[in-house]
C-alpha cells in the first residue's frame, strides 16, 4: 500500500488504519514506520530491480529503446525519468501475455531547474551503464519531448527522435495562434463553458432532456453536441457571451479540422504503436489537410499555417533512415508509401543494414503457430491471422534464402498485411525463415513513437496530496515511484 499508493510511512501509525487492521486481523502487530523506510521498501526495491534486469535480458536482438523527459510533480519539483521499451517473443518474460511489447521505469531522479545538459547526459549515461550496457545489451533509440535532451543525445552520438504526439500538439498550437478569429472564438467558447458550469444544473438537465441530448454538465469537449441546450440556456440566464450562427459554423469547421490530429495523437500514443507508423501517419494527415480546404469555412489561414507547420516539423522524418527502415520492415506498409525510385534506394539501404548484422547473433528458430497466451481476436482478425500462418508455412517449404538481397526481395514480394495485424507477431513467426531480417525488424519496431504511455505513469497523483514533502520524505520518493510504476507491470511478482 505504501508503494502502490505513495502513502507516507506514518500510515502505519494512523489510528483509523490500526483499528481497521485490528478488526480484520486482531493477532497481527504492525512494525514501526522505521522498519518500512529502512528495511521493507529498500528490500522490495532491490527485489523488483532484479526482476526488471532479468526481463531486460530477454530483449530480442539485445536492443533496448527508451523514453526520457523532465516530469514536474505537484510540488513543482522537476524529475528526469528514463523508461525502457523492448520486445520479447518469450512468454515467460511477458507477465501479461498480451503482446510482445514490454516496458519498465528504470530510474527517476530530481534535477535542478537550471541544470546543464551535460549533467543530464552524465546521469543518463550512468543509468544506461547500470541497467543496459553492463549486461551486454545495446542502447537503442531514445524518444523525448524535450528538445534540449534530444539535441544533447544526438550530439553525444546517441540516437534520439522527437515525440510524435508532442510534435502534433505543437503543430496544432501554431495553427490556432495563426488566426486571431480562431483564438477569439476559442476564448469565447471557454467562457461559455464556465458560465454553463456555474449555472443551475437542474435547468441544464431540463434543456438536455427537452432536446434529447446526453446529460453532460462539463462541456469543454461537447460544446457543439450541446449547441441547442447551450443557446437556450444562454438566453434564459442572460449570458454576456453568445455565439452567432456563423461562429457556430466556424467552430464546426475547427472541430472537423482538429479531429484527425487528435485521432493521430491517440493512435500513436497506444502501448503497441511503433516507429513504423510515423511516415504513414504523416501522409494521412497531409492528405487530410488538403481535403479540409474544400470541407471547411472561415479557417483558411489556420489551414495554411497547419500545412506549413507540418512541413517544417515533419518533412525531415519522411527521409530519416530510422523511420524509413522501420516503415519498410513493417509488413503492413513495406515500400507501399514510397516512389519507385525511393523504394529501390531504401531496399538497398535495407540490404546493407542486414549485411552488417553478425550472423552469430541471430535468434534461434521457433516453430510457427499460435503462441500460448496470445490475446483474443475478433473473427476477422482470427481469419487473417490464420491466413498469414498458412502463407508463411507455404513460403517456408521452398527453403530459406541465405543472401541478404534475396531475403529482402523475398520479404518485399509478399503481400502487405492488413493494418489490424501485429507486425511483431509476423516477425515472431518469421524468425525460422529469416532470422537476420527478423532481428533487424525488432531493432526498429520495438521503439515507440511517443512518450505519452510513459507520461501516463506520472499523471495520476493521489487526491490526498501524498506527493507533498510533508507527507512523503523526498529521499525515498525515487524508490517509491519506481515501485508504484513497476509492481503492476510485473504483476506484483518479485
Amino acid at each position: 500500500m505504501i508503494a502502490l499508493d505513495l502513502q507516507p510511512y506514518s500510515l502505519v501509525d494512523n489510528v483509523g488504519f490500526n483499528r481497521l487492521l485490528a478488526y480484520l486481523k486482531p493477532q497481527y502487530s504492525l512494525p514501526p514506520p522505521a522498519y518500512f523506510s529502512r528495511t521493507a521498501i529498500p528490500g522490495m526495491y532491490e527485489d523488483v530491480k532484479h526482476v526488471i534486469i532479468a526481463h531486460l535480458q530477454e530483449a530480442e536482438s539485445g536492443v533496448v529503446h527508451f523514453t526520457s523527459g523532465i516530469w514536474m510533480s505537484s510540488q513543482t519539483r522537476e524529475y528526469l525519468t528514463l523508461t525502457a521499451h523492448w520486445v520479447t517473443f518469450e512468454p515467460s518474460a511477458r507477465p501479461h501475455c498480451e503482446d510482445h511489447h514490454c516496458s519498465a521505469l528504470l530510474d527517476v531522479s530530481q534535477v535542478d531547474c537550471d541544470c546543464s545538459g551535460g549533467s543530464i547526459q552524465e546521469q543518463q549515461e550512468c543509468w544506461w551503464e547500470a541497467w543496459v550496457t553492463s549486461s551486454g545489451l545495446q542502447v537503442g533509440i531514445t524518444v523525448t519531448d524535450n528538445p534540449s535532451i534530444g539535441k544533447m543525445l544526438n550530439e553525444g552520438a546517441r540516437s534520439s527522435v522527437p515525440c510524435f504526439s508532442h510534435t502534433v500538439n505543437l503543430i496544432v498550437s501554431e495553427a490556432i495562434k495563426s488566426q486571431r478569429m480562431v483564438q477569439n472564438l476559442l476564448r469565447t467558447a471557454r467562457k461559455i463553458c464556465e458560465r454553463v458550469q456555474r449555472s443551475p444544473k437542474a435547468k441544464l438537465a431540463e434543456l438536455q432532456r427537452e432536446y434529447g441530448l446526453p446529460p453532460h454538465h462539463v462541456l469543454q469537449d461537447r460544446l457543439l453536441q450541446q449547441k441547442r441546450a447551450v443557446n437556450a440556456l444562454s438566453v434564459e440566464c442572460d449570458f454576456r457571451e453568445l455565439l452567432s450562427c456563423d461562429q457556430w459554423e466556424v467552430m464546426q469547421s475547427m472541430c472537423h479540422t482538429l479531429t484527425p490530429f487528435a485521432a493521430a495523437s491517440r493512435e500513436m500514443s497506444a502501448h503497441v504503436s511503433t516507429l513504423s507508423q510515423v511516415i504513414p501517419m504523416i501522409h494521412i494527415l497531409s492528405r487530410r489537410v488538403e481535403m479540409l480546404f474544400q470541407e471547411t469555412t472561415g479557417i483558411d489561414a489556420m489551414l495554411r499555417a497547419l500545412r506549413e507547420a507540418m512541413v517544417s516539423r515533419l518533412s525531415a522524418s519522411l527521409h530519416d533512415p530510422r523511420y524509413v527502415l522501420a516503415t519498410l520492415l513493417d509488413p503492413r506498409y513495406k515500400a507501399s508509401l514510397f516512389s519507385e525510385e525511393e523504394a529501390e534506394q531504401y531496399k538497398q539501404d535495407l540490404v546493407r543494414e542486414l549485411e552488417t548484422l553478425d550472423p552469430t547473433s541471430e535468434p534461434a528458430p521457433v516453430p510457427n503457430g499460435c503462441e500460448p497466451g496470445s490475446p483474443p481476436r475478433d473473427c476477422a482478425g482470427e481469419e487473417s491471422f490464420r491466413a498469414l500462418m498458412a502463407k508463411l508455412k507455404k513460403s517456408e517449404r521452398g527453403g530459406r534464402p541465405k543472401v541478404p538481397e534475396d531475403v529482402v526481395l523475398a520479404y518485399l514480394e509478399e503481400e502487405v498485411l492488413e493494418h489490424s495485424c501485429d507486425p511483431l507477431a509476423y516477425w515472431s513467426l518469421k524468425r525460422a525463415t529469416w532470422p537476420g531480417l527478423s532481428a533487424l525488424a525488432v531493432r526498429f519496431l520495438g521503439c515507440p513513437p511517443s512518450i505519452v504511455p510513459s507520461e501516463r505513469l506520472f499523471s495520476t497523483p493521489p487526491e490526498n496530496g501524498s506527493f507533498g514533502q510533508s507527507r512523503l520524505l523526498m529521499e525515498h520518493f525515487e524508490k517509491l515511484i519506481f515501485l508504484k510504476v513497476n509492481l503492476p507491470l510485473i504483476c506484483l511478482q518479485y
